[in-house]
C-alpha cells in the first residue's frame, strides 16, 4: 500500500458521498505509517547491514519515547435549542434564590 492509498486517493478509493468513517481514515493512517517505518528499517539495513537496522529500529522507539504516545485532541461543541441573546443590548440578568441582578452596558449616547 502506497501513502496515496492511505489517504484515499488511489484507484480503488470509495468515492461516494456515505459520510465520514474515521475509524477507517486512523486505520489507513496507522498502516500508512507502518510502511514507512518499515522501508526506514529496509534502508538501513541496505545501507548498514544488521547494524543499520538495529539502528533506525532503535531511532522509531527513542522518538516514541520522546514524543509520547499520539493523543487525539476533542473539540467539545455546544448546542443551544435557541439563538444565544444580545448581550451589548439587553445585557445580563443572573438569578439566584430569591435575588435577581441585571447588569447592562452604559449607552455611549
Amino acid at each position: 500500500m502506497d501513502e496515496a492509498d492511505a489517504r484515499g486517493e488511489g484507484a480503488d478509493a470509495d468515492t461516494s458521498d456515505h459520510g465520514f468513517d474515521e475509524s477507517e481514515w486512523q486505520r489507513a493512517e496507522e498502516e500508512a505509517l507502518a510502511q514507512r517505518r518499515l522501508s526506514t528499517i529496509e534502508a538501513g539495513r541496505r545501507k548498514g547491514g544488521v547494524a543499520g537496522a538495529a539502528m533506525a529500529g532503535a531511532m522509531f522507539a527513542l522518538q516514541e519515547i520522546y514524543e509520547g504516545p499520539k493523543q487525539d485532541d476533542m473539540m467539545a461543541v455546544s448546542e443551544s435549542p435557541d439563538e444565544p441573546g444580545d448581550i451589548d443590548a439587553d445585557g445580563i440578568t443572573v438569578t439566584v434564590g430569591d435575588v435577581a441582578v441585571k447588569a447592562q452596558l452604559p449607552s455611549s449616547d
